[in-house]
């Protein structure tokens, strides 16, 4: 709606064996009928990861595919409809 024309990337993201090592994770067997495509021995949550890894993770995954141009067209949107709004007497929540 924000940005039409926009490519929306889906990406899978899995936890690594350096991972693995780098954090001391625990692992368990795969599941039994464990269909997916899969070639290790062993598995892991991605739950497991500490908080700010995981998060790191996904900020890398998420900031691959931005595109900037799009980012930045929507930022200066955003100021000028909350500049806008400030102009007609509507302050942001004080909180």
């Amino acid at each position: 709606m924000d940005a039409p024309g926009t490519e929306v990337v889906l990406e899978r993201l899995a936890v690594t064996e350096r991972m693995i090592a780098d954090h001391h994770l625990p692992t368990a067997p795969p599941k039994a009928g464990y269909h997916r495509s899969f070639s290790g021995t062993s598995t892991t949550q991605a739950e497991t990861l500490p908080p700010d890894v995981l998060a790191a993770v996904l900020r890398a995954a998420i900031t691959s595919h931005r595109d900037m141009r799009v980012l930045a067209e929507l930022l200066e949107r955003e100021d000028e409809r909350r500049r806008l709004l400030e102009s007609l007497g509507y302050a942001p929540d004080a909180g």
